[in-house]
């Protein structure tokens, strides 16, 4: 899995009860902080951190949403080789493109997960990611009804 959110640790609870299903071996890949704008500097918390890997990886424009990425996210995929790979992140942001060619590279099937509950078309370079990440995922998650019927239109 790869999430921004996952800095804060109330978050990570989820992680620990994935982690205790049989057969499942979980790494999450989280950046050391993120800077969130009218909240300012989030620092990784490890909460909940039980049965799974967290690997913290250094992150390239921190706090821009939809540009930010993991420049050493290759090496991580390369030397777990997952099989699935959960991008915590909405389909228009760089780092969804980014874990998404990566997966491909290693033969694994993606997930993204999608907020977005109003129907809207991006401009690039947004509309690209977006367009890529529907075209290689295996499925999508939506937040709320709203985001399933967004989901749903796009694809």
């Amino acid at each position: 899995m790869v999430s921004k959110a996952l800095v804060t640790g109330v978050y990570q609870k989820k992680l620990e009860e994935m982690a205790a299903a049989p057969d499942l071996e979980l790494l999450v890949v989280v950046p050391p902080k993120w800077v969130e704008g009218r909240v300012g500097t989030l620092e990784l918390d490890r909460l909940f951190t039980e049965g799974y890997q967290l690997e913290v990886e250094k992150m390239a424009f921190n706090g821009r949403h939809h540009l930010h990425f993991y420049p050493g996210l290759g090496k991580v995929v390369q030397r777990f080789q997952p099989d699935l790979i959960h991008i915590d992140e909405e389909p228009y942001n760089l780092v969804a493109a980014q874990a998404t060619t990566l997966a491909k590279r290693v033969g694994a099937k993606t997930v993204f997960f999608t907020w977005q509950n109003l129907y809207r078309r991006y401009p690039p370079p947004f509309r690209l990611f977006e367009l890529y990440t529907y075209r290689h995922a295996s499925a999508g998650l939506a937040g709320n009804a709203d985001a399933v019927d967004v989901l749903r239109r796009k694809g």
